[in-house]
């Protein structure tokens, strides 16, 4: 989402640059000087090939990548989903909390006397 228009999608490069800016193992392994820090390119480009196996991925011109429909439909799908379950559990806390504490009526006024 971060990366490039959802229509043209984006280069490798842009990708590999946003995996190693915001994996966070890659990151802390390079500032703590690990040896362990070298970028696996055969890796990555067999993880793109996958991805785009699984449908996840499409290539479009030959050198982008973008999300499949198919992917972001799912995707869509799930995160509706979590959404109405989380409305769920919401409505659940309110009816429980309103259960625990009934709300009060206020006092009545005492008529006056005269």
């Amino acid at each position: 989402e971060e990366l490039k228009d959802h229509q043209t999608g984006s280069p490798a490069s842009f990708i590999r640059r946003h995996i190693k800016e915001h994996d966070t193992s890659f990151a802390t392994a390079v500032a703590n000087d690990d040896n362990d820090t070298t970028w696996n390119e055969t890796l990555f480009l067999s993880t793109l090939k996958s991805l785009i196996t699984k449908n996840v991925l499409t290539n479009v011109n030959g050198s982008n990548y973008k999300f499949s429909d198919d992917y972001l439909s799912r995707r869509a799908e799930g995160l509706r989903e979590r959404a109405e379950s989380m409305e769920e559990r919401q409505r659940a806390l309110l009816v429980a909390a309103r259960d625990l504490h009934p709300r009060e009526e206020p006092p009545k006024e005492l008529p006056k006397k005269k």
